[in-house]
């Protein structure tokens, strides 16, 4: 008798699981309606101006549904208004979807979408997904003072996902957009100087769920690959990954010393990558290092450089680090880890301080 019961709860027990597993569908909406409609681009060095448009878009995120090519109908409404309507060909791979579109005209009045996905041989999947925005402002600054066109790139999912979104920001430093409400992969803060007098600023796992002011800060130096994690079951501490580009080093192969890298030049860069996984990469250690969680500083427990293989026969260099986490890390909240980090350079016998600043979301389910 002891046996059979355990047997049942055991089989409820895995028809709970099973039906938990499967979500019903569902599509969130985002639409993008730009401040500006064209992005101008000015250049510090011997370059003509250019100018990009920004276009308002509509990306739709489904999940939940079965694998095809299929038929999405979508509605942009306001107080049951229909606004603009049109339909996408989609097809959904391991049970979801993203689809973009540009549109012709902005609709700050829009509320939701309306959406229906067309199936073979069965009824209609229909649903309303709901319009939300984020008030995304702030400023951003030069570290040695200058000043060249800037925007700041928001992408949803990963690269070359559609409808990535390009903020301009004005010659005062300032920003101010609506932006769809949701974490982004990966912002990268911009500008015309790049690779002539500074890099990027990149932020990863970015959490525009809610309004926020931010102050991005660009240097010589950048952060790519920024992650921030935990080791599930194991000590409380977060370990954050992060490859660091120097400009100096990167302008040593500079041979014509006009400050912009040409085709040659960059030859022989990539060549040297392929010798020392610091070529382009400092030399850092865990005082050249600041580290912040939800904006409190914390300090390093372990610092490491590891070799990254580029798949070419080349190197770069990653840094692993350590930190202690704050007790009472909550889960379902997205918190944050901002690095700062310094390196001494030497180019053509000039000392150079490179200075880079990143972030990376952390996420606790």
């Amino acid at each position: 008798m002891r046996s059979n019961s355990l047997y049942l709860l055991s089989v409820v027990s895995a028809i709970l699981f099973a039906t938990s597993a499967f979500a019903e569908p569902t599509v969130s909406a985002f639409l993008y309606n730009p401040t500006a409609d064209v992005l101008v681009l000015k250049y510090p060095y011997d370059k003509p101006t250019e100018t990009e448009p920004l276009k308002p878009t509509l990306t739709l995120l489904g999940k939940g549904f079965p694998n095809g090519d299929f038929t999405l109908a979508y509605r942009i409404e306001a107080g049951g208004k229909v606004l603009h309507q049109g339909t996408a060909d989609i097809k959904i791979e391991n049970g979801w979807f993203e689809s973009g579109v540009e549109l012709k005209e902005k609709y700050p009045d829009a509320k939701g979408v309306s959406w229906e996905l067309s199936l073979p041989n069965a009824a209609p999947i229909k649903g309303y997904a709901p319009l939300a925005w984020s008030h995304f402002h702030g400023r951003v600054k030069y570290i040695d003072g200058h000043w060249a066109s800037t925007y700041i790139n928001l992408v949803p999912i990963t690269w070359r996902a559609p409808c990535e979104i390009n903020i301009p920001v004005a010659e005062d430093g300032t920003f101010d957009a609506l932006v769809p409400a949701r974490v982004y992969s990966v912002v990268r803060v911009d500008g015309t100087g790049y690779g002539y007098d500074s890099l990027e600023r990149w932020a990863w796992d970015f959490d525009l769920t809610r309004d926020r002011e931010e102050v991005f800060t660009i240097g010589r130096m950048e952060l790519y690959g920024m992650r921030a994690f935990d080791i599930k079951g194991g000590p409380p501490t977060l370990l954050v990954l992060f490859r660091p580009t120097s400009l100096t080093r990167v302008l040593k192969f500079d041979a014509d010393q006009d400050g912009i890298l040409n085709k040659s030049e960059r030859e022989a860069l990539e060549a040297a990558l392929k010798d020392s996984p610091t070529t382009i990469g400092p030399e850092l250690k865990a005082d050249d290092v600041k580290v912040w969680l939800d904006g409190k500083p914390v300090r390093i427990a372990q610092f490491n450089q590891i070799p990254e293989a580029m798949g070419d026969g080349g190197w770069q260099v990653l840094y692993l680090l350590q930190i202690v986490r704050a007790p009472g890390l909550q889960r379902g909240v997205w918190h944050e880890v901002k690095l700062e980090v310094e390196s001494q350079e030497e180019l053509r016998g000039k000392k150079i301080t490179d200075f880079g600043e990143g972030s990376a979301g952390f996420y606790r389910p």
